[in-house]
């Protein structure tokens, strides 16, 4: 494995690497650090997309991405068990009282207003001011990137997914 580029997208970093998957090498995309990565290796969670082989830019087009369905579980199970800490989250519940809180996108360049559905992250149910257990949808429409850069999450649920990333097995 060889680590290609760092792509950088308001404070979110993206590292490229070449990893051979047995049936040639493909470049990957990652959040993990390449200092970690070579301590560690590089588990296929922790691969949030993969590029087709004749992607040779560093200048990656959203179409170009090809999301990594592992990743993007890990990533609803990290804001599942983790969005009753996100101030933010139960801030909207107690706002909106009953129906369903938002999850959007940081990248969103309108969210007091009309929101694109790639920057929806996902819904929770809210009954009494607060977020129902267990309620989280993700949104199948959410892109984790856009023209308007790579996802952007709110800091409690951004640490909960780092801290998961760096505690998988090698």
């Amino acid at each position: 494995m060889s680590m290609l580029s760092t792509m950088l997208d308001g404070g979110r970093e993206v590292f490229r690497y070449q990893v051979d998957f047995g049936g040639g090498e493909r470049d990957v995309l990652s959040l993990l650090d390449p200092e970690w990565v070579s301590q560690r290796g590089l588990h296929p969670e922790a691969v949030i997309a993969v590029l087709p082989a004749d992607t040779e830019s560093d200048v990656i087009n959203p179409a170009d991405v090809r999301e990594n369905g592992p990743f993007l579980r890990l990533l609803s199970r990290a804001i599942f068990e983790n969005a009753d800490r996100c101030g933010l989250l139960r801030r909207e519940a107690e706002i909106q009282g009953s129906g369903f809180v938002y999850l959007l996108d940081g990248r969103t360049p309108t969210p007091g207003g009309r929101v694109p559905p790639e920057d929806i992250i996902g819904a929770f149910e809210v009954r009494d001011g607060a977020l129902v257990a267990g309620s989280y949808r993700h949104n199948p429409r959410h892109r984790l990137f856009t023209t308007a850069g790579w996802f952007r999450l709110p800091a409690e649920i951004e640490d909960a997914l780092q801290t998961r990333l760096r505690t998988m097995p090698t």
